[in-house]
């Protein structure tokens, strides 16, 4: 966590005692223009003996690139000593075409024969065009059917304010007792990473108030927006002794109490342009909506426009993936950001399209 961000959470909250004592760094990975149109990994951290990783490779398949590092275990002090190299360069448009997240892995061969073990783990992204990629405020869970499914014993708070994220999950711990963490950070690109606290040693709302005496910063996240009302929230925690990562990957989605989709959308919406005088100003009342077999459709009582929205039947707690409004007079709009609040997109024309909805 920034240092800012650290003790701002240590002075609003008035903690006495912040538990962050590491032996060690996660590394940290990063992508860095090399210049003449190429791109490189910078890979840094610190490791818990005088012995840390040195790259062997890299490799690259779909999403998913993998460094490939080893390290020797014989006549290591147990001295913290930082580390950091870099991967050969490479053409991002040549090696993803198609643009988007990659995650990345540092895996390090301790010895020969033996499974080589997780270090480090980031997103990078070299597409410019994630800049706007953000997630709505609200109360968000586990997404029954996404790419890292969980159970719907997870419950999460996100709130965004002009770039800057926080998030509070609320769960459990080994041992079933109730936990909560907060982290925040600043939203990039669609990515951001956070530090995780735990705060202990407080009170509830039946108690009288007491502030908490502890804050245990022991894991992280990293967070790779897929929508305005989707994500992926890749939790890791790292060993201090040995260095290596445990990681889970979990699907979120924005919580909808109605549980349908469409319902969730229904209301006044206000539909208008990017840019000011591009298109005038239009209200829709979507009143009424229609189960189809892939999604629903939503009209209003002057049957003037309706919103086809197209949701996999699998993942039957999630908003839709893209939306098309059809006008009376021919217009077609397709939205692809989709929230519970507001809607994103483009006309025939090419024109940035936005849609908020008002209660």
């Amino acid at each position: 966590m920034h240092n800012s961000i650290r003790v701002a959470l240590a002075f609003g909250l008035g903690l006495v005692a912040i538990g962050a004592t590491w032996a060690s760094e996660p590394a940290r990975i990063e992508l860095v223009d090399s210049g003449n149109g190429l791109s490189r990994l910078d890979v840094s951290g610190a490791w818990p003996d005088t012995c840390p990783p040195q790259l062997l490779g890299m490799q690259f398949e779909g999403r998913e690139v993998t460094l490939s590092a080893v390290r020797e275990t014989a006549a290591c002090s147990h001295i913290e000593t930082p580390y950091a190299f870099s991967s050969a360069d490479f053409d991002t448009t040549e090696i993803w075409p198609d643009g988007g997240v990659q995650r990345v892995r540092l895996l390090v061969e301790e010895q020969p024969g033996v499974q080589s073990q997780l270090a480090g783990f980031g997103l990078v992204t070299a597409d410019r065009g994630r800049t706007s990629m953000t997630l709505e405020t609200g109360l968000w869970w586990a997404e029954q059917g996404g790419e890292f499914a969980a159970g719907p014993g997870l419950g999460l708070s996100i709130e965004n304010q002009s770039g800057m994220l926080s998030l509070s999950v609320m769960g459990y711990d080994t041992e079933g007792r109730a936990t909560w963490h907060f982290g925040a950070g600043v939203l990039d690109q669609g990515l951001a990473h956070m530090e995780l606290g735990q705060f202990e040693g407080g009170s509830g709302p039946f108690t009288r108030y007491a502030a908490p005496v502890e804050v245990t910063l022991g894991g992280a996240v990293d967070i790779e927006v897929h929508s305005p009302t989707k994500a992926t929230l890749w939790f890791s925690q790292h060993d201090n002794a040995n260095g290596h990562l445990s990681l889970r990957p979990v699907s979120i989605v924005r919580f909808q109490f109605s549980q349908s989709a469409g319902e969730t959308l229904l209301g006044r919406w206000l539909i208008t342009s990017d840019h000011a005088n591009l298109r005038p100003t239009q209200w829709l009342q979507w009143t009424r909506v229609e189960e189809t077999a892939d999604g629903f459709v939503l009209t209003g009582a002057d049957d003037q426009a309706r919103l086809e929205c197209r949701a996999p039947p699998n993942e039957t707690n999630s908003p839709p993936a893209m939306c098309r409004l059809h006008q009376a007079d021919g217009e077609v709009i397709e939205f692809t950001e989709i929230a519970l609040r507001s809607l994103r997109g483009w006309d025939m024309n090419g024109q940035r399209v936005l849609a908020f909805r008002l209660d």
